[in-house]
């Protein structure tokens, strides 16, 4: 066994949630998996749930697919091992994981971070997602990708023993993204990529399809129920702006503020994908070449992005009395938005 072996990662283009940025480094710029990008990542969803951590309040809001694109995108082999599985092939967690890598498999899972930041012991937990692509035994680290070491997405290391300490206290209950779909159990995903021949083409008729379900803020969440019971509050598309400009407004106005930009930053995220699908379409000839709506969406991409910043300066500064602009930034994006998408699909349509 080599002393190191770090599997290739990029920088992903969206960074909102951790799933959508695992699966994003893990495949790059790679034109086989644009294909199937550009295909999916339209529609969005929005609901209010109670936060993991604190038990508050909180907007989740995504794109479609979310988490479950680890195991949807077919440039990707998930396995999913459960911890008994893992424990019955292995000595310990660290040798499963160097294993894994040896294999070119990328590790994913939900670690207590409270026990890799603090050295000392804490009464608290924090289970969040932890992408691991490499190791280093002489050192004893893992190369992982998180947002929780900085305060944005970055590549960090941490050592065997705080990876195996967060692995080690995890329960099912604790273990938020294999619980949900994998019936109550706890685990770990193992994904090897799975790009090098072409297995799905541009579905230019999903991406109608998911354009007017978009613009009419249509129930996507239909298409799927036959895998998990639905949340019956669910708003769809266009109409995420509006619940989050109502959001915005009642966390900034309530007795103690609370400036989560999670919503706001998916929203983002969103749109610079759409801004990228709209660029492919064109240079693939699948629509015209038209710089004008390509900057006239752009300006979608910079008012999202401009609410999204006036909220983290906002966290910084206290100054409510700006939360005004909310409405400004977000209605304006959401009316340029409607009009130059849907000019894309009138040329999407008219094409045989």
């Amino acid at each position: 066994m080599a002393n190191e072996k770090i599997l290739d990662v990029q920088y992903p283009t969206i960074t909102s949630w951790q799933w959508h940025a695992t699966l994003f480094s893990i495949l790059g710029d790679d034109d086989n998996a644009r294909r199937w990008i550009y295909s999916n990542y339209i529609q969005l969803r929005c609901y209010n749930i109670n936060e993991i951590f604190t038990g508050n309040d909180m907007l989740f809001a995504d794109l479609m697919p979310g988490s479950s694109s680890l195991k949807q995108c077919p440039y990707l082999i998930t396995s999913l091992m459960t911890k008994e599985q893992i424990e019955s092939y292995t000595s310990s967690v660290i040798d499963f994981i160097i294993k894994t890598i040896d294999i070119n498999g990328y590790v994913y899972g939900v670690f207590d971070e409270a026990k890799i930041l603090c050295d000392v012991a804490v009464d608290y937990k924090f289970p969040h997602e932890l992408f691991i692509y490499g190791y280093n035994t002489e050192k004893e680290i893992f190369y992982v990708a998180d947002f929780t070491f900085t305060d944005h997405y970055s590549y960090s290391t941490v050592s065997f023993k705080d990876v195996e300490r967060g692995y080690s206290v995890i329960t099912a209950s604790d273990d938020h993204m294999f619980k949900d779909d994998y019936k109550g159990t706890r685990g770990l995903y193992v994904i090897l990529k799975n790009n090098n021949a072409r297995y799905y083409d541009l579905d230019i008729e999903l991406i109608k399809t998911t354009l007017h379900e978009y613009l009419e803020s249509k129930d996507t969440k239909n298409h799927f129920r036959m895998l998990r019971n639905r949340f019956n509050d669910t708003t769809f598309g266009v109409d995420v702006y509006d619940k989050l400009i109502e959001t915005i407004d009642k966390q900034l106005h309530a007795e103690e503020p609370d400036f989560d930009i999670r919503a706001l930053h998916i929203m983002y995220d969103h749109k610079v994908l759409m801004h990228e699908r709209l660029k492919y379409l064109m240079a693939n000839d699948f629509i015209p070449m038209d710089q004008a709506l390509l900057d006239e969406y752009l300006s979608v991409v910079e008012n999202t992005l401009t609410a999204r910043n006036l909220l983290v300066r906002i966290s910084i500064t206290d100054e409510i009395d700006r939360a005004d602009r909310f409405p400004k930034y977000l209605n304006a994006a959401k009316e340029t938005e409607i009009k130059v998408l849907t000019k894309v699909l009138e040329q999407l349509e008219a094409v045989e």
